[in-house]
C-alpha cells in the first residue's frame, strides 16, 4: 500500500511575473514569497514526512521551489511529474487575462467542475484533473511512502477539504482514496 503525503506549495509571489506582463503559463513561473519559503521550511520538518523515499513535484515554479526546500531538509530526490499540475482554465492555451481566468474558475465552480462533452467550454473538467493526477502518480506505487508537492485542486481529488492552506499537508492511502474517487477499475494491487 502506498501512502501519499500531499503538500500544497507555499505562498506564491506573482509580482515579478505580472511586472513583466507574463500571461498564460508565464504566470506559473512565479516563485515563493519569503513567507512561502518559511512555510516550506516548516513543512519540511513535519513528522508525517518521515520515512518517505522520494518527492514528486508539479513542474510549476511554486511547487518546485517548495519541493527543493523539502528535498534539502530531507535529503530526498525530486521527480517532476507533469500530470500533477494546476487546473487549466483555458485548454486552447491562449494567453487569457486574469479576469478571464477568474470567470472560468467561477463557471467551473457553478458547474461543479463538469460539462457535457459537446459543450464549448474551454476549461479543464475536474474529472480530467483527477484522472491525469492519478495516472501521473501510478508509476510511483512501488514506493511505500512518497511526498507529493502539488496544488490544492489536485489534492482535493484524493481527499476533499474546502480550504487547504499554503504548505497544508494531507495524508492519503493511494488505493483507498483512489477508490473513494472512483478511479480504480483497472489497477492491479
Amino acid at each position: 500500500m502506498t501512502k501519499l503525503i500531499l503538500i500544497r506549495h507555499g505562498e506564491p509571489d506573482y509580482s515579478l511575473v505580472t511586472e513583466r506582463n507574463f500571461k498564460g503559463h508565464g504566470i506559473d513561473l512565479a516563485q515563493l514569497t519569503p513567507i512561502g519559503i518559511e512555510q516550506a521550511m516548516a513543512a519540511s520538518k513535519d513528522k508525517r514526512l518521515e520515512g518517505a523515499s522520494i518527492i514528486v513535484s508539479s513542474p510549476y515554479t511554486r511547487a518546485l521551489q517548495t519541493a527543493a526546500i523539502i528535498s534539502k531538509e530531507r535529503s530526498l530526490d525530486i521527480s517532476i511529474e507533469v500530470d500533477i499540475h494546476e487546473w487549466v482554465p483555458d485548454l486552447t492555451f491562449n494567453n487569457i487575462s486574469n479576469e478571464e481566468v477568474k470567470i472560468a474558475s467561477e463557471e467551473c465552480t457553478c458547474c461543479r467542475g463538469e460539462y457535457a462533452d459537446d459543450d464549448t467550454k474551454k476549461w479543464e473538467k475536474i474529472s480530467v484533473v483527477a484522472s491525469r493526477s492519478f495516472k501521473g502518480l501510478e508509476k510511483y506505487l512501488n514506493y511505500e511512502k512518497i511526498i507529493v508537492v502539488t496544488h490544492g485542486i489536485v489534492m482535493r481529488q484524493f481527499k476533499y477539504h474546502n480550504d487547504i492552506p499554503y504548505c497544508g499537508i494531507i495524508e492519503v492511502d493511494f488505493y483507498k482514496d483512489f477508490k473513494w474517487c472512483g478511479w480504480v477499475e483497472n489497477i492491479d494491487k
